[in-house]
């Protein structure tokens, strides 16, 4: 266990190294030099999958912290096997958003369908005040995966945007590019939007709660 946690850390410490390398690096051909190894040794081609809870504030208002604490909990051990069993890695989860990779987004379509089903499921067997809803985000494309705890990158930003700033409850917001990298046919209820954020615009679909399974 100390030799695998050691070699995450490791990666970390390294990239860590070489970004401050690169900062550093007063020279444009010798920074372009850098530039490169941390993408050789780093890029990967995937789908960045982001999620967030839904009535994060208002909940921790109106019930305390440690009430939103524990659907916090509970949204970690539900989210963590559905995207194992998908083929995904989650890398991390801070606060309420989780953050995971998948290698084609498709398994990430997948995944949160999974995912929003699960919650659905133990929604109905609960109280109200315990009902957990989630927002994500999907993009995909070339990004930097450093070890299996964290990544940077378009794909990842861009994620970051849908499932954190734009989706509502139970939605969830893929990107064109990364929806043209599956054989997924959206719900005819499904709706094509553009956002503008930060002088980026996005292209995105926004996914009916009714979605079938993904492919």
């Amino acid at each position: 266990m100390n030799g695998v946690v050691s070699s995450v850390h490791g990666a970390h410490d390294e990239f860590d190294r070489l970004i401050a390398a690169f900062s550093a690096c007063p020279d444009t051909a010798e920074q372009e030099a850098l530039r490169l190894d941390i993408w050789d040794r780093y890029g990967v081609t995937g789908a960045a999958f982001i999620s967030d809870m839904a009535n994060f504030s208002s909940t921790s208002r109106v019930r305390g912290i440690c009430h939103f604490l524990k659907l916090i909990h509970r949204a970690r051990e539900t989210v963590a096997p559905i995207i194992a069993d998908n083929g995904g890695q989650l890398l991390k989860c801070d606060a309420d958003n989780c953050y995971a990779f998948f290698d084609g987004p498709g398994q990430a379509l997948q995944a949160s369908v999974d995912i929003n089903a699960e919650l659905f499921r133990m929604n109905q067997s609960s109280d109200l005040v315990d009902h957990i809803f989630l927002s994500v985000g999907i993009d995909y494309g070339r990004l930097l995966l450093v070890g299996t705890e964290d990544y940077y990158g378009d794909p990842v930003n861009t994620a970051s945007k849908l499932g954190e700033d734009l989706a509502g409850k139970s939605e969830t917001l893929v990107t064109d590019r990364a929806l043209a990298e599956t054989d997924y046919v959206p719900h005819e209820n499904s709706e094509r939007m553009v956002a503008r954020i930060s002088d980026i615009e996005i292209s995105y679909i926004k996914l009916a709660m009714t979605e079938g399974q993904a492919t």
